[in-house]
């Protein structure tokens, strides 16, 4: 993806519209493109992505001081790699708000990071109001807004700009998916015996799909920080 490290951000204003399932996407595909990603779950205490990534996810609590400051400083202590933050709806302004405080925005760049937010766009006009309230307020290097075909989209369907379309996904592939057994990143190596075969294409076509879609940030990132 981009050649310098980044920080993705990925979140949204609305509970359960697949906003961790997008974040394991893009772990596995920045992994499966070489990069050495480092997951921070703000899902405190579950941390679901942990069971998905053992050994590469801290677990923290947006609501303490000390969690907020251990998400930032594991960043800022660590640059040179990539950093895929999951962030529960109750907490995308908590973090934007404490970030932008404690100027962690300024010192990321300061350390190489460029910023990237996928926000997943809801259904409703006010979760379209809500990225762009994300954006102004993260004063990042670029948001791109994610529709999910599932469970609908406010996103209008001619945006300027980049957009990631998350196909409709059956309940039984839903499923499966969210299994701890599952992993994205070998079933598109080839590790096929988990899934069914009946689920084998649709599957595929849905993380093809979507893992495509994330070859487009690069690019656009670079314009975006160029046009800076």
């Amino acid at each position: 993806m981009a050649t310098r490290p980044v920080v993705y951000i990925v979140c949204s204003d609305q509970h359960r519209n697949g906003k961790t399932l997008l974040a394991r996407a893009l772990v596995d595909y920045l992994m499966l493109d070489g990069h050495d990603p480092f997951v921070i779950d703000a899902d405190y205490p579950h941390g679901p992505l942990r069971n998905f990534f053992p050994g590469r996810t801290l677990v923290v609590d947006l609501e303490t001081i000390r969690g907020q400051m251990a998400l930032f400083d594991t960043i800022l202590a660590s640059p040179g790699r990539d950093y895929v933050i999951d962030l529960p709806a109750t907490q995308t302004t908590r973090f934007c708000t404490a970030a932008a405080d404690l100027g962690f925005f300024t010192e990321a760049r300061r350390a190489g990071f460029a910023m990237v937010i996928l926000f997943i766009v809801d259904k409703t006009t006010d979760s379209l109001a809500s990225a762009a309230n994300v954006e102004k307020m993260a004063k990042l290097d670029l948001l791109v807004p994610v529709r999910n075909a599932f469970v609908g989209s406010a996103l209008p369907a001619r945006y300027d700009g980049l957009t990631i379309t998350m196909p409709a996904l059956d309940p039984e592939c839903l499923a499966l998916v969210a299994s701890k057994r599952f992993s994205i990143r070998e079933f598109l190596l080839g590790e096929e015996s988990t899934v069914p075969e009946p689920l084998r294409r649709k599957l595929k076509s849905f993380l093809y799909t979507v893992m495509t879609s994330f070859n487009g940030i690069a690019p656009t990132l670079s314009q975006a920080i160029l046009k800076a």
